[in-house]
């Protein structure tokens, strides 16, 4: 039972790795975002002034440059989900293998308990029988005696 928990717990500190490795690359998103929005803002802001074809070209290959790093990030958050998933999954496989175990190993031990009741019941009955019938044996007896 022991192994089965700690089999459990293994896969629970899995799960969350993953949890925090897909929060990480959420985060990288967000951050990607915010330098897309203001990169945008700063081009639309270059724009409006006089701007040399060198420093143009720069601004578009950056701007692609921030496109294709979230677009990879998004496949990476993507593949981090699937690992997340199955992480989930192999926990939850091993949580349910603990708690069957353990429910069958209460029921055994009911099973025991009961078990054990009825022996005691039984040689209750045995010795209350027995009880019975010394006295019924010593009673008549007495009557014997007394006749």
């Amino acid at each position: 039972m022991k192994l089965r928990k700690k089999f459990e717990d293994l896969a629970r500190e899995e799960l969350s790795k993953k949890i925090k490795e897909r929060q990480e690359v959420e985060e990288r998103i967000h951050a990607t975002d915010f330098k897309i929005s203001e990169f945008e803002r700063e081009f639309n802001n270059e724009l409006k002034f006089t701007i040399s074809p060198q420093k143009l070209q720069q601004l578009i290959e950056y701007r692609e440059f921030l496109k294709k790093e979230r677009i990879r990030l998004i496949k990476f958050l993507q593949k981090k989900l699937s690992e997340e998933d199955a992480a989930r999954q192999e926990y939850l496989k091993k949580k349910n293998e603990r708690e069957v175990l353990e429910k069958l190993r209460e029921r055994k031990y009911d099973d025991f308990i009961t078990e054990m009741r009825k022996i005691e019941n039984k040689e209750m009955d045995e010795v209350a029988q027995n009880k019975f019938l010394r006295n019924k044996i010593n009673s008549d007896e007495n009557n014997k005696k007394q006749a």
